[in-house]
C-alpha cells in the first residue's frame, strides 16, 4: 500500500511551554521530567504516560518551580493530561507562577480575562497582565496588546500602533505575530504596503507552522509574486498547510494535479485531494469530485482515519472507493 501523506487534524499549542523550558528530575515519580516535552505528552495516546507526567509535573510545581506552575495552570485551563478542566485551579497555579515572576503565566492570565474564559471578561485586567508580561519580553503578550489596539478593546483603536506591536512580537520569533505583521504590510495598516515584507513575514509564520501563512506562501510561489515562481516549493507549502487541515491548500493542490500544472497530471491524486478538501469542510470541492468521477480509475483511494490523524492511501486497482476507519481497513487487508 502506498501512503501519500499523513496529516494531523488537531494542532495543539501550549503557550510558552517551549520558552525557558529546562530538564528537571521528578525522582519520586521515577521519571526525568523534561518540561519542553509536554506538547508531545499531551498528544500521546498513552494514558499512563500522561498521568505519570502530570504527577511529576505537579511535584515540580509544588516545589515552587515557576515554569512547572505555569504548565499546571495550562493543563487545568485546557483539560490536558487526563485532568478535568478547572479554571479555578488554573488561576491558582498561574498566580503561583506570577508570584515567582513568570511572564508567560501573566500572559495566560491576561488571555483568560481577554476571552472571558471562566472569568468575567475584563480587557482592563487583561491589559494589565499583558503589559507586565510584555516587560519580560513575552512575545504572545506583545502580540495581544497589538490585537487590543487593532480592535479598540480597552485601548483606543490604532492600526499603526497595532502593527508596531505585532512586528515587535514577530521579531521575538512569535509565529502569530509574524502572520499579523504580514497582513499589516499587505493591507498597509501600519502606513506602508510592502509585498516583499509581506512575503518575508508570511514565511516566518509558515515556518512556525501557521496554516494560513503556509497557504499564502504556497500561493505566492505558485504565482511567482515577489519570489521566483516555483511549483516545487508551492507544493511543499501546500502540503505543510494540509498537515494543519487547511482546506484551500488541499483544493489548490488537487487543482495542480487535475490540470498537470507544473506536476504530472494525476486524476486519482486530484480526486483524493479534492476529497480531503471536502473532508476539511470546503463544500465547493464536491463539484470537482462530480466532474472527476468518470476520469478516476477506482484504485480504492481512501481517507483513513485514526484518532486525530488522516492518511490518504492508493492501492487495489480493482477495488471500490470508500471511506473507512483505519482499523476496518487493516482488517480487510488480512
Amino acid at each position: 500500500m502506498k501512503f501519500l501523506f499523513t496529516t494531523s487534524i488537531l494542532a495543539i499549542t501550549l503557550t510558552g511551554c517551549d520558552v525557558q523550558a529546562n530538564k528537571v528530575s521528578g525522582e519520586s515519580q521515577g521519571v526525568n521530567l523534561d518540561l519542553s516535552k509536554i506538547d508531545n505528552v499531551v498528544k500521546s495516546k498513552e494514558n499512563n504516560e500522561k498521568i505519570k507526567y502530570f504527577n511529576a509535573l505537579l511535584v515540580e510545581a509544588e516545589n515552587n518551580n515557576p515554569i512547572a506552575q505555569n504548565l499546571v495552570g495550562v493543563v487545568f485551563e485546557n483539560g490536558y493530561l487526563n485532568q478535568k478542566k478547572d479554571i479555578k485551579k488554573s488561576i491558582y497555579w498561574y498566580e503561583k507562577a506570577i508570584k515567582n515572576n513568570n511572564g508567560v503565566a501573566e500572559n495566560n492570565m491576561g488571555s483568560l480575562y481577554a476571552h472571558g474564559n471562566g472569568v468575567k471578561q475584563d480587557y482592563e485586567k487583561a491589559y494589565t497582565y499583558y503589559k507586565s508580561a510584555m516587560s519580560k519580553n513575552v512575545p504572545e503578550a506583545i502580540n495581544s496588546i497589538g490585537f487590543m489596539y487593532f480592535n479598540g478593546f480597552y485601548l483606543e483603536k490604532n492600526l499603526k500602533k497595532a502593527c508596531e506591536y505585532y512586528e515587535k512580537s514577530a521579531n521575538l520569533d512569535y509565529g502569530l505575530g509574524a502572520a499579523n505583521t504580514a497582513n499589516c504590510y499587505y493591507e498597509g495598516w501600519g502606513g506602508i504596503k510592502d509585498k516583499h515584507k509581506y512575503f518575508n513575514y508570511s514565511l516566518k509564520a509558515a515556518e512556525k507552522n501557521y496554516a494560513l501563512s503556509q497557504f499564502n506562501v504556497a500561493v505566492m510561489y505558485k504565482k511567482g509574486e515577489v519570489v521566483d515562481k516555483s511549483i516545487e516549493k508551492s507544493v511543499y507549502w501546500y502540503k505543510k498547510a494540509i498537515e494543519n487541515s487547511e482546506p484551500r491548500a488541499a483544493y489548490n493542490l488537487a487543482s495542480l494535479y487535475e490540470k498537470g500544472d507544473g506536476v504530472k497530471q494525476d486524476f486519482d491524486l486530484a480526486y483524493a485531494y479534492y476529497t480531503l478538501a471536502k473532508e476539511f469542510g470546503l463544500d465547493v470541492a464536491q463539484k470537482k469530485l462530480v466532474e472527476l468521477d468518470s476520469k478516476v480509475v477506482k484504485e480504492n483511494i481512501r481517507i483513513l482515519k485514526n484518532g486525530d490523524s488522516i492518511q490518504i492511501a492508493v492501492d487495489d486497482p480493482s477495488g471500490k472507493w470508500e471511506i473507512m476507519d483505519e482499523e476496518d481497513y487493516l482488517k480487510n487487508k488480512r
